[in-house]
């Protein structure tokens, strides 16, 4: 071969290669040109603005406006959004089955087609213009129509199911909703009868991150945001079952001039009404309702109407003191003449006097506990004039629960109880309401500072423990830990010492756990025994000395006993004293040297 020939022939192969290369890269593909030319029409479902429905009985005219449906024709009203995109969105995807060839068609054949007396003309419009198909007749296995895209001279066939979807009643475009509840966009609500008004609002509130909801009529009080969520919700859930009227003369027919309820969702100045009228006779299951802005009459379920039977006491909140346990900071406690403060800090809580002491952090939590969990039974008054009705001229008690700085998050005021004893009446320091709860909760919580002191009667570590004297019977013996940080036994000399027995009761003493404190002094400790103890511990550290004493047997459970730093009264159980007072002297006798002992009074 001559090589201009071979040249030409490399050439060409290369401009024939990049064809290819672009046919494949921006060309179409076989594939893909045979799917467009089964395409019914090129359009895309999100652009469509327009959709007009012409069959022998009714012309639908439906527009979108804002990214919604709405109805302009026959009626101008909402419509349902997916119902009109499912059409749409299926006439972008519809196929072509089979498209007819010029000797196929006759002027004839086209009548029986159907296609000049069309069933249905739908016409949609996007951003190209109007795209209008003509549906014919079904084919005789009724599997598919005759259609034709206008615009184009030969008919063709496609599933029966675009058809269907595009062949529909005014009243399945019709949007079902009722009332639109917007969650939080929602501001007020109002229920109406021919009795009672009910009027809800949604206000901002200090302590809490969205809006609450509360009574602005027929008094101002606090609402139960779970109930009020509920009844949105069911407002929301509300669906037209039928359609019945267009003519607003036909309201006073269906008793909707004069609605059994109204019901009206406000977001911000706008509002919506729900008026709902009379049960049908023939069907007791619906109710005719309509909105008080149209004039369209339609039914709903007789159940969903029937939850706007509503008693502001259904929605109110029944808990007494709204506040959250962790922004409680402090609490002032008054009983009678006795007073306490109880003050929390890097989340322990102290009791608050002379001297700051610890506090039981467990019987502060069960009191805080109590009061934010306190639930009324009962709505006792709306409007107290008379407090000590209710035994809370004088309250029993008085608790005050405060942040962390002096702003008082709430105040309970604790009255008297109702005749058969079982409710207690409280009222709260900013409201005018007396509230039933019940009786045995509130009454628990005291103002004595030995309820709330902490059990906890030692703070010593076991590792600076140095020295051990036990005096007890008229014995003394002294057990020292050497600088081998072992035990031995000083006193008396040269006796072997009981290691085990030592371990336990300095494991004893190092944590000893009060079962009550009886008082924060050592005032009167002849009462209870303490003058002349039974035993007496003396704990040595490098820095301290503690005694703690044994005295007289409260009962047979518990004995008397005190501490030296902090100076305490309290009572410890037989079990820790059958383990103190045991004799560290090996060999031990295995008994215990509890006596006898008759209860003392303190």
């Amino acid at each position: 071969m001559k090589p201009r020939t071979t040249i030409v022939l490399l050439l060409l192969a290369a401009a024939l290669g990049g064809y290819v290369y672009w046919d494949f890269k921006h060309g179409t593909t076989t594939e893909e040109a045979e799917r467009k030319a089964k395409q019914l029409l090129t359009i895309k479902s999100a652009d469509a603005t327009r959709l007009e429905l012409v069959a022998s009985n009714q012309t639908i005219v439906v527009e979108k406006i804002n990214q919604h449906w709405s109805i302009k024709q026959p009626l101008s009203v909402r419509a349902d959004d997916s119902a009109v995109n499912a059409i749409i969105d299926q006439l972008e995807f519809a196929q072509r089955d089979r498209t007819f060839t010029e000797k196929e068609i006759t002027a004839s054949s086209l009548a029986d087609f159907g296609i000049t007396n069309p069933r249905l003309r739908l016409t949609v419009r996007d951003k190209q213009g109007d795209h209008v198909v003509l549906f014919g007749n079904a084919t005789p296995t009724k599997e598919a129509v005759y259609i034709q895209v206008q615009g184009e001279k030969m008919p063709c066939l496609t599933g029966k199911s675009l058809f269907e979807r595009a062949n529909v009643t005014l009243d399945s475009l019709r949007d079902r909703t009722v009332l639109e509840a917007q969650g939080i966009a929602t501001t007020r609500i109002e229920l109406k009868t021919a009795d009672r008004v009910i009027e809800l609002a949604r206000n901002p509130s200090k302590n809490e991150p969205e809006p609450r909801w509360a009574f602005v009529k027929p008094f101002q009080a606090r609402a139960d945001q779970q109930k009020v969520g509920d009844l949105l919700a069911v407002i929301s859930a509300l669906r037209v079952q039928d359609f019945v009227s267009e003519d607003p003369k036909d309201a006073h027919t269906h008793q909707l001039d004069d609605p059994r309820h109204e019901v009206t969702l406000w977001t911000g100045d706008k509002g919506q009404t729900l008026l709902i009228g009379r049960i049908p006779t023939n069907d007791t299951a619906k109710v005719f309702a309509k909105l008080k802005s149209a004039d369209s009459i339609f039914t709903l379920p007789a159940d969903s109407v029937k939850k706007f039977d509503l008693q502001v006491n259904d929605l109110r909140d029944t808990h007494v003191l709204t506040v959250a346990d962790t922004n409680v900071q402090t609490i002032a406690i008054a009983r009678g003449a006795d007073k306490i403060t109880l003050s929390r800090s890097n989340r322990f809580w102290n009791v608050v006097g002379a001297t700051l002491a610890p506090a039981d952090d467990a019987r502060v939590q069960d009191i805080l506990r109590r009061l934010t969990e306190l639930t009324t039974t009962q709505f006792v008054a709306d409007v107290a004039t008379d407090l000590g009705k209710y035994g809370l001229t004088t309250p029993m008690l008085a608790v005050t629960l405060q942040d962390a700085g002096t702003n008082a998050l709430a105040q309970l005021f604790v009255g008297g109880v109702d005749p058969t004893g079982k409710t207690r009446y409280v009222k709260r320091g900013d409201e005018r309401f007396i509230y039933g709860v019940p009786a045995g909760g509130v009454d628990k919580i005291t103002a004595t500072r030995g309820d709330y002191r902490s059990r906890r009667i030692a703070e010593i570590k076991m590792d600076q423990v140095t020295k051990l004297t036990i005096e007890q019977h008229g014995t003394r013996t002294v057990a020292e830990r050497g600088a081998d940080k072992k035990w031995k036994l000083i006193e008396p000399a040269q006796a072997p010492l009981n290691n085990d027995r030592l371990q336990q009761i300095l494991d004893a003493v190092v944590f000893l756990q009060a079962e009550d404190i009886v008082r924060e002094n050592l005032d009167n400790a002849a009462a209870c025994g303490l003058d002349k103890p039974m035993a007496k511990f003396t704990v040595a550290t490098s820095t301290k000395t503690y005694a703690l004493e044994i005295g007289a047997a409260k009962n047979t459970d518990v004995y008397y006993a005190s501490w030296n730093d902090p100076a305490l009264i309290f009572t410890l159980g037989s079990p820790v004293v059958g383990t103190i007072t045991n004799n560290i002297v090996a060999p031990a006798v295995a008994t215990t040297n509890i006596p006898t002992a008759k209860p003392a009074k303190p």
